[in-house]
């Protein structure tokens, strides 16, 4: 993997965030791979493609590039805030890769991926609309709380300026999957669910739970996450079985649960 930006593509250019869109966007389609597959390639899709720059040519797994000059922080601005959570609801987040580099010598110093199977509701905070004296008044933004992810939720492909070997990368992808291909997870249930239960263990300093402490700590606020479901408590119930099914828990009887993965 080539960690050198070439500045050459954007000839022409004058505006910094066009030039930084076509350098990142050229580096990506020639050093990208599909972390989904062994795919060693990703494709360029038609430009303005909703939620999407780049995809698999072999299963069609896409990929939404964010570049920064620099690090990115805990908050990312993001696209339109109620199309977001639609597509969050119907199972449909994008897969962004968070490019980190630097104009100074225009070298590639971190990126990692952020499957969509790990965007919820709880990750997206919703932007105050745009003035009246804006050119898109009234448009509400979003941004996206990296800092509100699980770990697994940040696969590193990039780390301190050295590519991760792809074997680890996709790895840590295929692990939490499951996410993605079981339909009861679906509509950020799951990834809400393990962000739940990463946050106990180090509130509780342990790796023991049970579900009633489940209950206490995170029931009000995924019912107030998804109003339309009347029966949160077995929703719960569910997604713990799902996370116990896939080595993440283990079941000890008697409403109590152990960490394992």
């Amino acid at each position: 993997m080539n960690l050198t930006l070439d500045p050459s593509v954007a000839d022409g250019l004058t505006s910094r965030s066009q030039i930084a869109r076509r350098v990142t966007e050229a580096w990506a389609k020639n050093n990208l791979y599909c972390l989904a597959c062994s795919s060693e390639e990703v494709v360029a899709e038609k430009p303005n493609s909703p939620v999407r720059d780049f995809a698999c040519p072999n299963c069609r797994t896409t990929y939404q590039l964010k570049g920064k000059n620099g690090r990115h922080g805990s908050v990312v601005a993001n696209s339109a805030y109620d199309p977001k959570i639609a597509a969050i609801r119907q199972g449909n987040a994008p897969n962004y890769a968070f490019l980190d580099y630097s104009r100074d010598d225009w070298k590639v110093t971190n990126m990692f991926v952020v499957p969509g199977h790990f965007i919820s509701e709880s990750v997206i905070q919703r932007r105050r609309p745009l003035p009246p004296a804006a050119r898109r008044a009234g448009w509400v933004g979003s941004n996206i709380l990296l800092s509100k992810l699980p770990s697994e939720g940040r696969i590193a492909v990039i780390s301190g300026s050295s590519p991760v070997d792809p074997a680890t990368v996709r790895e840590r992808w295929n692990k939490f999957r499951f996410l993605k291909s079981d339909p009861r997870a679906s509509g950020g249930w799951g990834a809400e669910v393990l962000a739940s239960v990463r946050n106990l263990q180090p509130a509780t300093n342990q790796d023991y739970f049970t579900l009633q402490t489940f209950y206490e700590r995170f029931r009000d606020r995924l019912a107030a996450q998804h109003p339309d479901n009347h029966n949160v408590e077995a929703k719960i119930r569910q997604q713990l079985q799902i996370l116990r099914d896939n080595d993440v828990l283990a079941f000890l009887g008697r409403g109590r649960y152990r960490i394992i993965g």
